[in-house]
């Protein structure tokens, strides 16, 4: 399966997208750990401890933001799903205009 990385986390990923095999199914959870244990890097961007994101960290399931899916990131995944995971997103003005 794919996880999609953005802006900064691509970098620390070492490319926009990671190919994961995975025995489906599997949660989205175990398959971020899998990425970030080959990927250390990424973990320290992603992880405040293990087994729990950042809490700016998106993760979006086939389009759908994890967080408000009923199974969060224990929803099962197929070798045909896509992950895509965002770092905290920045900017506007101060003025908030």
């Amino acid at each position: 399966m794919q996880v999609n990385f953005f802006a900064t986390l691509r970098s620390a990923a070492g490319s926009k997208t990671v190919n994961v095999n995975i025995a489906a199914p599997t949660t989205a959870l175990a398959v971020l750990e899998m990425v970030t244990r080959e990927k250390p890097q990424l973990a320290s961007e992603i992880w405040q401890a293990p087994g729990e994101l950042k809490d700016l960290i998106h993760v979006f399931i086939n389009g759908r933001e994890a967080r408000y899916l009923p199974q969060g990131l224990e929803t099962l995944l197929e070798t045909r799903d896509t992950l895509d995971v965002f770092p905290p997103v920045g900017g506007g003005s101060p003025s908030g205009r």
